[in-house]
């Protein structure tokens, strides 16, 4: 029974060095090789799978393609590898969303510079008619709202409610996010289409220091105590 524990675990030790040397596993068809390669981050499967004619632009069951695996796993030596190879950097999969929206979603700062360095559309839109800009601003992606707005991105696009970037970061109370934006130029009194400001939203969503700091308002001290008179 030991010496049989003791080969199994020789076994799983000798695959698992295998697949962090990005060895060829064959397991599985191409297809499904190349969507597990583009996730782990194993180049030379990538290469070797690529070489042997399969599409780089092949969709999963969701529509999504190996660029947009390896955007949500951060993998951009993948990324590099696959868009040398003709991937398409502004695929859709069925929910309309782009590898950047994956990107921005998931916090992939490394993959969001990378993407927008090479052509990636930061107002490509989903199918909630969202760019990536407003994901990362709603989730409190902060570094990911300055990587996008530095590579082009409109902080003042509005969806079909006239709800801009900053309101979706009002809503949800993510000061830190806020700071940067209007750091960035982002101008907090405009209204969406039911006349409510950022300001106001946050304040509606509870976020009272919120919707001062978006008005413009300076926070009140506390009032000392005063002493006992004697």
């Amino acid at each position: 029974m030991i010496r049989g524990i003791r080969s199994y675990s020789l076994l799983a030790l000798a695959l698992a060095a295998l697949l962090a040397a990005g060895c060829d596993i064959p397991i599985g068809p191409p297809k499904d090789r190349m969507f597990k390669a583009a996730k782990n981050g194993y180049t030379r499967n990538v290469r070797k799978l690529l070489d042997s004619g399969i599409d780089p632009n092949i969709t999963d069951q969701a529509g999504w393609t190996p660029l947009m695996w390896a955007s949500a796993k951060d993998n951009t030596d993948i990324l590099q590898i696959l868009l040398a190879r003709g991937a398409q950097i502004d695929a859709r999969n069925k929910k309309g969303e782009t590898a950047l929206h994956m990107a921005a979603r998931w916090s992939r700062l490394d993959t969001v510079r990378f993407l927008v360095a090479n052509g990636a559309r930061t107002e490509a839109l989903d199918r909630l008619g969202w760019p990536p800009l407003m994901w990362a601003a709603m989730q409190g992606r902060t570094e990911i709202v300055r990587a996008l707005t530095e590579g082009g991105a409109n902080l003042e696009f509005r969806d079909s409610n006239g709800n801009n970037a900053l309101m979706m970061a009002a809503n949800r109370g993510r000061m830190e996010t806020i700071k940067v934006m209007l750091e960035l130029g982002a101008n907090p009194f405009k209204a969406n289409k039911d006349g409510q400001t950022a300001a106001d939203i946050a304040q509606a969503s509870g976020y009272g220091e919120v919707s001062a700091l978006l008005r413009g308002e300076q926070p009140q001290k506390p009032a000392g105590r005063r002493g006992r008179k004697r």
